[in-house]
């Protein structure tokens, strides 16, 4: 969880560093980006906080996909917003399609 916690945290430290950038903004289209990374953030925190409640492996590799794709946008928000990228660390043990496959198999089949 650790791990999750710094990823979250990374991705609340970008969309900061990006809406400092873009604070006042009226472009529709940065207005709505950071609309659309708020959400992920927010996203990520709450399956943090459901998997600190219920650490089931599916709880917490759900929270690990959330968290990771909100630091992704959040990096890639940078670079279109501000022309600038902050360096990403290793967020996972395992890749995605990994997570993505594990959280799959669960909800259609059932299976861990």
């Amino acid at each position: 969880m650790t791990v999750l916690s710094h990823t979250l945290n990374h991705a609340r430290q970008l969309l900061e560093t990006t809406r400092r950038f873009v604070e006042r903004s009226d472009d529709p289209y940065v207005i709505s980006r950071f609309g659309d990374l708020q959400i992920r953030v927010d996203v990520a925190a709450a399956l943090f906080e459901r998997a600190e409640t219920d650490p089931s492996p599916v709880a917490v590799t759900e929270a690990q996909i959330a968290a990771a794709e909100a630091l992704i946008a959040a990096s890639n928000a940078q670079f279109e917003l501000t022309g600038h990228r902050t360096a990403l660390p290793s967020p996972l043990d395992d890749p995605l399609r990994v997570k993505y496959r594990i959280v799959g198999n669960y909800h259609l089949n059932g299976v861990l």
